[in-house]
């Protein structure tokens, strides 16, 4: 075969199927995931599915999310500027103690190590990480297998088989053509959006179409769930490869220490959850999903799925990342020096 891609993209959506047919929680993210890791590792071959793909399933997550917006959104937001202080407030507790517990259980340097904890901004993490002479291969690894390890957690202890109350099967021939308008519009703006250089640009591109529509009653947006399902066997094909990327020696010898690191920064986020859900009264499920420490394209999906606030979770994780970019070059100055 010239190009392995037709290969990948077969494994990817056969083990998608598969696991929805065995009622895998999120099974058309976490087959793929594991399907096309082995595959990867078996062909020596790292085939993505693509930047044009990846983009598009943001974008169908962003309808879907948008579609949730109603004229009494404003009211609903009135206690989200408390919880997102405590969402910061958390993830820097989880940069620094997650960091000091790298310290202790692995061979790094300060800075590395509490780079290989933060809870976000991955770019800019590698980025502080080689500018300042830390260990980027290894911190790369840490951050690799953080994502798959909450990937593969959260959706076992939030999503239930047959629970899925976002999306519907199918849909009308009248809500075929709106979906057709809504994707056109939103890859347009996608696009605008990339040149632009912002950050997860067909998220706020099918949030911003989706929401328009629904915020002024227009039309009533049903999200098919075979879209959905496209979206998170496309996340699920690209988390693989870029665990694979790694290497697997690598990955062998750095999974426990990673597990250990990756449990602390979940119990820290789910304390930071659980006083806004006692304080505010947001629902549990909502804070755990807006609170956890990665997996940013994860986590609207499994609100979508397990019928929580996409919006409150996604503007959460929104906001983790663009508060690390702020904090981790602050912070990073005090750890190149010890």
């Amino acid at each position: 075969m010239r190009s392995p891609f037709v290969l990948f993209a077969a494994t990817a959506s056969l083990s998608a199927i598969l696991c929805e047919w065995l009622h895998i929680p999120l099974g058309a993210m976490i087959g793929p995931m594991l399907a096309v890791a082995l595959l990867s590792h078996v062909t020596g071959k790292l085939q993505g599915p693509g930047p044009d793909a990846h983009h598009g399933a943001i974008l169908i997550v962003g309808i879907a999310l948008g579609a949730q917006i109603s004229s009494d959104l404003f009211e609903k937001i009135t206690l989200w500027p408390l919880s997102l202080l405590t969402l910061v407030l958390t993830m820097c507790a989880v940069l620094w103690a997650v960091g000091y517990l790298n310290r202790r259980i692995i061979k790094l340097d300060p800075l590395s190590c509490h780079m290989a904890a933060a809870p976000g901004n991955l770019s800019l993490a590698l980025a502080v990480t080689e500018s300042r002479g830390g260990k980027l291969p290894q911190v790369a690894v840490y951050q690799s297998l953080r994502l798959a390890l909450i990937t593969l957690m959260v959706p076992f202890l939030f999503v239930l088989p047959d629970t899925s109350t976002a999306s519907v099967a199918a849909f009308t021939q009248s809500d075929f053509f709106m979906w057709l308008g809504l994707l056109s519009v939103g890859w347009l703006l996608t696009g605008l959006f990339r040149a632009l250089n912002l950050a997860t640009p067909g998220l706020i591109a099918g949030v911003l179409v989706a929401g328009t529509v629904s915020f002024t009653g227009w039309l009533s947006i049903q999200t098919p769930a075979l879209f959905v399902a496209l979206a998170m066997m496309l996340f699920g094909w690209k988390i693989g490869i870029d665990i694979v990327r790694q290497g697997l020696k690598v990955l062998i010898f750095t999974i426990p220490p990673a597990l250990v690191s990756t449990l602390a920064a979940v119990l820290l986020a789910m304390a930071g959850a659980m006083v806004v859900h006692w304080m505010l009264g947001f629902p549990l499920l909502d804070t755990v999903l807006a609170f956890m420490p990665g997996a940013f394209q994860v986590m609207p999906v499994v609100a979508l799925e397990a019928g929580g606030d996409g919006l409150y979770v996604t503007t959460h994780h929104l906001v983790r990342v663009l508060s690390m970019g702020v904090l981790i070059p602050i912070f990073a100055s005090v750890w190149s020096t010890e």
